[in-house]
């Protein structure tokens, strides 16, 4: 491997709150056992971890580096087709991906709200009504992303 050409890729997954780290054995790891009847919307979030192996330069030494990244599922009710987006991967993905994903235990409060959104989010103009899921035209970015970015860094 190069040292110009870092190897990147993208992991995620939905979580209840934002843990970083769950070695074996781990309390929070009991969360992916059970569909808790009374989890609200607000403790799901989409963890996003993404993960570089590089060479360095001058011991020739290859790294790994992660960087564990959480939104709340409740965003994507303002960005622009995210809400059927991820409703049709937890609802379509192949079986045994989604199953590595393990993300049964919050489909149960996640998927109904998503589809709930991507209603609204037709209804208001967000996304053309019976807009096919897909990659974006203007992936990875979607119409008044940066705003929203500038928003939330306080800019």
């Amino acid at each position: 491997m190069p040292t110009s050409r870092p190897i990147q890729r993208g992991s995620w997954g939905l979580e209840i709150d934002t843990p970083l780290f769950m070695p074996p054995g781990d309390p929070h790891e009991q969360h992916r056992l059970v569909q808790h009847p009374d989890l609200p919307v607000e403790r799901i979030h989409l963890r996003v971890d993404w993960q570089t192996l590089r060479r360095l330069p001058l011991s020739g030494a290859i790294i790994f580096n992660f960087k564990a990244l959480f939104t709340p599922i409740e965003h994507f009710r303002q960005e622009p087709y995210m809400p059927k987006l991820v409703a049709h991967v937890l609802k379509n993905g192949k079986k045994s991906i989604m199953e590595y994903k393990n993300t049964w235990h919050v489909e149960h409060v996640a998927l109904p709200k998503l589809e709930l959104w991507a209603t609204e989010q037709e209804e208001r103009g967000m996304v053309s009504k019976g807009w096919e899921v897909g990659t974006l035209e203007e992936s990875p970015f979607w119409k008044g992303w940066e705003e929203v970015w500038r928003r939330e860094q306080g800019f």
